[in-house]
């Protein structure tokens, strides 16, 4: 690419002249890429900053309509792409299990889409349901789910057992006679950050990734490639869609490792817009949920199938078009479903159950979790557990619930929307069996190798205190660790349960991913109704399970 580029232009202007002139008389073709970023089923529409000041802008129908105009500028030369997350937003998008989001984007015609890291959030099963249609294990929500009408690619996330990527690494699409390389990869911790089981898969470099493919599709005569990257960085220009102030992050790094035959980059990740220049390469992100697109004009030489130039505009999908009509009842007919499903009760809660932290650290909704975790893993059949725990962060706690102020008819009545805010990752449950000195360890690490004590919500029956004055890996007297009054011994064998996120080593739980004879058949949301119906009016669990000391 780089020894014919002319001139590369960002939002229209003239920024890297290169060595030669040939552009003019060359028999060029014009490829037009049309972008989106972290769409996380973003039907409804939001705001979104301009330089004349924040606008509404986004909702599915009209991000539709902003790329049917802008396909009408080149209606054959056009392809449509996202760099992932499209999936995963609010309670709403959880109860319609993202359905909703995936047709809404099969709707828009897209070629391809990257993974990232939040379409593993229920794991790798739920993701291939998303790709290839079905029902939820819960039932169907709106009808017979036909799945993305779009490929999922995804070449730096490996099945270990193979040593084969998971997903198709790239795409090859012949535009106007010019073969077209779609290359795709999520930064390389999507899988460390995903809430829900993904092994055997394990994320490599990404900028490695990219130019193994990058040589493989010259191989194979492609020389116009794009590469769609979940991951990016962040620019001073205020939120604007087209600036590219002190742009800094990973983006930068990994696009600077790049072969220069990658003539574009649409990057996401990190919601923050920019439209940048990284090695004579466009790189561009939008704020995500729709709100711009991203489009990049290639001129392509058609002989050597090369770029000689190059344009890339963030777009806001402002509302002053014509919504697309099919979204627009698409997004009608998830509203009213979401609104029964999230409405339908499931208990009584007696007092607030919150997230405000004791000086130990615990949280009445925080035990309160980990309670119910511990009811649904303790028969045999579910995994015969003896200790449950609730992580703060990962896959963890999504707010409070209120007695006083559900927004109700009857003032301490929890609906499936409640409920499944609190709990919006439908993480499974994982039961496995730990030493006593293995649990040790685990509860230390609740400080140790943390850059921000992470304080666990403990099932009832558990008690231990720490030494706040200690050292960060050392704060746990073994003797304090008690289950129902007998303290713990190193040597004996206990059933434990933890969500699927720090099960397989999240949040710096690595001590968990030694526990053997596991056993996954609950979900953290199924966990927590059933405790709600089967205590109700739920009381809050007293404190005091966790001493703090100094």
């Amino acid at each position: 690419m780089r020894n014919l580029l002319t001139t590369l232009l960002l939002g229209g202007t003239a920024l890297l002249p290169v060595q030669t002139a040939t552009a003019a008389t060359t028999d060029t073709v014009d490829i037009q890429l049309l972008g989106i970023n972290d769409f996380h089923s973003a039907l409804p529409s939001s705001v979104a900053m301009t330089p004349d000041g924040p606008v509404e802008a986004g909702g599915a129908e009209y991000l539709a309509a902003h790329l049917d105009r802008l396909q009408r500028d080149n209606p054959t030369g056009t392809l449509r792409l996202a760099v992932g997350d499209n999936i995963i937003n609010s309670p709403a998008s959880a109860v319609m299990h993202d359905e909703p989001g995936i047709e809404a984007l099969s709707l828009m015609r897209l070629d391809a889409s990257s993974v990232g890291n939040h379409e593993f959030d229920r794991g790798l099963t739920e993701l291939r349901r998303l790709e290839n249609g079905g029902c939820h294990p819960t039932g169907c929500v709106l009808g017979r789910f036909a799945g993305a009408s779009f490929p999922y690619l995804g070449a730096n996330i490996v099945d270990t057992t193979t040593g084969k990527p998971a997903f198709d690494p790239y795409l090859v699409k012949t535009v106007k006679g010019v073969k077209v390389g779609v290359i795709a990869v999520t930064h390389k911790r999507s899988l460390f950050e995903a809430p829900s089981p993904t092994a055997p898969l394990e994320g490599r470099d990404e900028a490695e990734t990219v130019n193994t493919y990058v040589g493989e599709l010259k191989a194979k005569g492609v020389r116009t490639i794009v590469v769609l990257l979940h991951q990016g960085g962040g620019q001073t220009g205020g939120g604007l869609p087209n600036a590219c102030g002190n742009l800094a992050g990973p983006v930068k790094d990994i696009v600077a490792k790049f072969d220069p035959e990658v003539d574009a980059v649409f990057s996401g990740h990190t919601h923050n817009p920019y439209n940048c220049v990284i090695n004579g390469i466009p790189v561009t992100q939008t704020s995500g949920f729709g709100r711009e697109v991203t489009r990049i004009k290639l001129t392509v030489d058609r002989a050597t199938g090369n770029p000689v130039a190059a344009k890339a505009d963030n777009i806001t999908t402002t509302h002053g078009i014509r919504p697309d009509a099919r979204i627009a009842a698409l997004r009608r007919r998830a509203d009213e479903q979401a609104h029964r499903l999230m409405d339908r009760p499931i208990g009584m809660i007696h007092r607030d159950l919150t997230a405000s932290r004791n000086a130990a650290g615990e949280s009445t909704i925080g035990h309160a979790l980990a309670d119910a975790r511990l009811a649904a893993t303790s028969s045999p059949e579910t995994g015969g557990a003896q200790i449950a725990v609730q992580p703060p962060y990962g896959g963890g706690i999504g707010g409070d619930l209120y007695a006083s102020a559900m927004g109700n008819d009857v003032a301490n009545l929890v609906t499936h929307g409640e409920a499944i805010r609190v709990q919006q990752f439908g993480n499974m449950l994982v039961t496995m069996t730990l030493t006593g000195a293995q649990v040790e360890r685990f509860l230390e690490q609740q400080w140790c190798g943390q850059g921000t004590p992470r304080v666990l919500g403990v099932s009832q029956g558990l008690t231990f205190a720490y030494d706040n004055a200690r050292p960060a890996c050392d704060k746990i007297d073994p003797a304090t660790i008690k289950l129902n009054g007998t303290t713990i011994s190193p040597a004996e064998k206990y059933r434990v349960t933890a969500n699927s996120f720090i099960a397989e080593g999240g949040d710096g739980f690595s001590v968990l991913t030694e526990g053997t004879d596991r056993v996954e058949k609950v979900r953290d949301i199924e966990a927590l109704e059933a405790h709600i119906r089967a205590n109700s009016p739920l009381q809050p669990p007293a404190l005091g399970r966790i001493t703090r000391l100094n």
